[in-house]
Order: C-alpha cells, then sequence, then structure tokens
C-alpha cells in the first residue's frame, strides 16, 4: 500500500510539472463559460487577451479578432437568457508536435438557453478550444451549429415582403450598382425593424427579386413611404430608368400570412 501511494504520488507530481498552468488556465476558461451563463460580459473581457484570434462559429465568418470576438459575445449575452454548458467535459490540451499537455484547455458540452425576444429554447452540442499567454486566452475555437441555433429560436411568424422588378439583361451591371451602392440595399437592411434581406437575379424572367424580413409590416410601410415620397436626393427615381415600363415594372408583396419554416 505504501508503495502504491508512493507512485501515485509521483505521478501526480509528475503530471503537475509536466503541465503546470492548467489548473489556472481551466478556471478562465470556465470564467468565459460563466460569462453567458451569467450574462456578464465583464467576464468576458477579464478572460480574454486583447490579442485574441477566434474562429467564430458563424458560417463563412472563419477567425476574427478581439473586437469582432467582443461583438459575438454581446450578442449572445444581450440575446439569450438561462443559457447553461451542460455535461461540461474539460479536458487538458496537448502540444501537436510534442504530444505533451502545453497547458491549454479543450471542452466539451450541450449549450441549452432561451431567446429573450421569442421566448423559444435551443440546445445544442459543442466543442471548445482554449490558448493562453499571460493567464488570458489568446486563441479558442468554438464549434456548433450557431445559423442553426439562430433560426431555431426565431419568430414562429415572419414579415416577410417580397419586392420584385423587371429589369433586363442590359440594365442589370447597373441595377445592381445602385443596390450595392450606399444608398441602396444597406439603407433598407439598416432601417428600424428590418432584420434581414436576400436578393437574386432571375435571368429567364428577367425579374430581380428582393425578399425583406421585418418585425412588423407597418415598419415596412414605413420605410416604403420614406423611400417613394420622402428621401432626398430619391433613390427610387434613381432605379425606375432601369426598371421595364417604369414604376409599373416594380411591385411589393407585403402583408402576407401564413408563414412557415420547413
Amino acid at each position: 500500500m505504501k508503495n502504491f501511494i508512493l507512485l501515485f504520488s509521483m505521478l501526480l507530481f509528475i503530471a503537475c510539472e509536466t503541465n503546470p498552468k492548467y489548473e489556472s488556465n481551466l478556471a478562465v476558461a470556465k470564467k468565459w463559460v460563466q460569462a453567458f451563463e451569467d450574462g456578464n460580459i465583464d467576464l468576458w473581457k477579464e478572460a480574454v487577451s486583447d490579442d485574441l484570434q477566434d474562429v467564430a462559429p458563424m458560417y463563412g465568418m472563419g477567425t476574427v479578432d478581439y473586437e469582432t470576438s467582443l461583438q459575438v459575445a454581446e450578442f449572445y449575452v444581450q440575446n439569450y437568457t438561462d443559457v447553461k454548458f451542460n455535461e461540461a467535459v474539460w479536458l487538458p490540451g496537448i502540444d501537436t508536435l510534442t504530444m505533451k499537455p502545453d497547458g491549454s484547455v479543450r471542452a466539451y458540452g450541450r449549450w441549452s438557453g432561451k431567446s429573450l425576444s421569442t421566448g423559444r429554447e435551443f440546445s445544442l452540442m459543442s466543442y471548445h478550444n482554449f490558448d493562453f499567454k499571460d493567464g488570458k486566452i489568446s486563441s479558442t475555437g468554438e464549434y456548433f451549429d450557431a445559423t442553426g441555433m439562430v433560426n431555431a429560436v426565431g419568430p414562429a411568424q415572419r414579415n416577410v415582403v417580397v419586392f420584385t422588378a423587371n429589369v433586363s439583361k442590359t440594365n442589370l451591371d447597373k441595377f445592381q450598382e445602385l443596390m450595392d451602392s450606399d444608398a441602396g440595399l444597406t439603407v433598407t437592411r439598416n432601417w428600424e425593424g428590418c432584420t434581414h434581406l436576400e436578393a437574386f437575379y432571375n435571368e429567364e424572367t428577367e425579374t430581380y427579386f428582393i425578399y425583406e424580413y421585418w418585425d412588423s409590416f407597418e415598419q415596412y410601410e414605413e420605410y416604403l413611404d420614406w423611400r417613394m415620397n420622402t428621401e432626398e436626393p430619391s433613390f427610387v427615381e434613381s432605379v425606375i430608368p432601369l426598371v421595364k415600363n417604369g414604376e409599373n415594372g416594380m411591385q411589393a408583396h407585403y402583408n402576407n400570412t401564413y408563414y412557415n419554416f420547413y
């Protein structure tokens, strides 16, 4: 028994010597998680280095810096409640070259919570890796279906506007240039109540489509009235010459009902 205790003590001592920073780094990683559970962005700031490199979970974002990662963290803190990191498994990371513990931290678990705006709940598995410098998280990767999560807790009813314009192929480049300009669809997207929009062109029918998603159709009507009657200089007047049949070649379909997401 004495030999066993001695051997166990030696192994524990060796593990601590080869991975001396793991416990302190683990505490920092858990503080990062706690920031989302408590809805306290200050905890996130305490845990994260200003030089952070973060592999963001949103589709297409890739690796982002501190400021962008902070914006993502603030989005979660401000929009979700009752957040928990369940069934957490914390593991020491290793240096992939030496295959020895290097003080980094890995975590598996299941995030759950509820959207503040819709009251709908989410639950999804995730994996996280944390590397450290000077006692703070210097790089991290967050691997879960963030886009699917946002869609899952979205409103059960969406207010969708479908705008169409008849645009010939010869005028399409000029029309698209206007849509991409500072006065174009970014203005629509940034209007209060517009959550997002999508635009595309059908060559067979020579029709330009804009799908817009609004918190309410009343907000869309306010926006439309401003575009058509108030905006100076008028964006609509620059668009009309590029549309077949002018103003009659444009149409907005709204007050749509029976929305479903499949």
